[in-house]
């Protein structure tokens, strides 16, 4: 069976659910991050009339505001998106049970097994443009090759609200007259030190020297090259256990006041946990980022004794890890926490403290449905409470 992959990218994802909560906002430079007036935060997502004036993804909202004065700026709403991401899932699954999710508003599908039953990748790809319309009114732009690498290059060139089409055997001419940077992989510095070997298109790095490029970047060098001629085995995941899970944000005015940014910090592991428990996840290794009034930016970390998905076990650890970050006089700009070493929920309670975190963790299921049920604000802690019943933080996901 020839192997086929679609790549899904929805156009300008939050933009798009906010067009058509409101028609009105429909050919209107949209920004999603924050309002104009707020003094920190990044933008979330730009319409595309936004782009024309350069506003793109994780610019401070300050400089989107410069750049695009008329434009109209919102907070935005995670739950919406969360919710038309998961009509896009439902969408895919009508041509295969083979779906990945990438991110909120991406995926990988393997339309290997879906060829005849929708008349070949047109047909496919077709069909989940209309799915996706009936069920959600978005945009979407697609693309279908051999391998999730050249599918997800072709997506973007896609855009917007496109389909693409790499016929098996066309890799390696397909991307080679494109930009070097378009290769994934290629990251500022590696392409400037490919550039600086006289390569600034995909074609040209297929054709370098293996023996080359190996020298100078080690396996790395065959990999890019491998890249850069299409070639990929990567599989399209049934299930994606993430790397981390961690919240973070950026004070509107930088604090010396640590009481304050404690509270903080508890809220953000409270959110954590509560994402992390959603996906039926435990974490080993709990670590505190804490970025500085003049930007430098540390990270503390512990591992714990056994992997848990009980937040005051993960509240213990931020608590020996908080006075390494208080060492600096210095006022703090960003807090944030991530969970990492992630493992599914299954880990063996332990000898003496098992019967006291199996307590925890049926009191945390009680807390999760309420909080599924009337909003995350319904239960916290008594020190994220002293923000008060209603938070407000600088990113906007945060604050509901």
């Amino acid at each position: 069976m020839e192997r086929r992959i679609l790549h899904i990218d929805m156009d300008a994802f939050f933009a798009s659910v906010e067009v058509v909560r409101d028609p009105s906002l429909r050919g209107k430079p949209l920004i999603i991050g924050g309002r104009k007036g707020d003094v920190r935060g990044v933008v979330s997502t730009a319409s595309y009339e936004a782009r024309k004036f350069g506003v793109h993804s994780a610019m401070p909202l300050a400089h989107a505001v410069r750049l695009c004065p008329h434009g109209i700026f919102m907070r935005g709403d995670f739950s919406r998106y969360q919710a038309a991401s998961e009509e896009v899932l439902a969408a895919l699954r009508t041509v295969s049970p083979l779906v990945e999710m990438a991110s909120i508003d991406e995926a990988y599908v393997d339309v290997s097994g879906s060829q005849k039953l929708f008349g070949g990748d047109d047909g496919i790809a077709a069909h989940i443009k209309r799915e996706v319309r009936r069920r959600t009114q978005l945009p979407c732009s697609i693309a279908i090759a051999s391998n999730k690498l050249v599918a997800k290059i072709a997506t973007e060139l896609a855009k917007p609200d496109g389909y693409l089409r790499v016929a098996t055997g066309e890799e390696e001419a397909f991307l080679a007259p494109l930009p070097l940077r378009r290769l994934l992989g290629v990251g500022p510095r590696t392409g400037e030190a490919l550039e600086a070997l006289g390569i600034a298109t995909i074609g040209q790095l297929a054709a370098f020297s293996e023996e080359r490029l190996m020298k100078k970047f080690g396996q790395l060098g065959r990999a890019l090259r491998c890249a850069a001629r299409g070639e990929s085995n990567s599989e399209v995941r049934l299930e994606h256990t993430p790397k981390s899970i961690g919240r973070e944000t950026t004070f509107e005015v930088d604090l010396l006041d640590w009481d304050r940014v404690e509270s903080v910090l508890m809220h953000l592991m409270e959110r954590s946990m509560f994402a992390m428990r959603k996906q039926g996840l435990e974490t080993r290794c709990v670590t505190l980022k804490v970025r500085y009034a003049d930007f430098k930016t540390s990270t503390f970390s512990k591992m714990l004794p056994s992997s848990t998905c009980v937040d005051a076990e993960v509240t213990a650890a931020l608590h020996k890890l908080l006075p390494k970050a208080r060492t600096r006089r210095a006022r703090v700009r960003l807090i944030g926490v991530s969970l990492s070493s992630l493992s599914a929920d299954q880990h063996q309670l332990l000898l003496f403290d098992g019967q006291s975190a199996e307590k925890w963790e049926h009191a945390l299921e009680s807390v999760d449905r309420i909080r599924e049920r009337h909003g995350f604000e319904s239960v916290r802690s008594a020190k994220s409470m002293k923000l008060g019943k209603h938070v407000k933080l600088a990113t906007p996901s945060l604050s509901r």
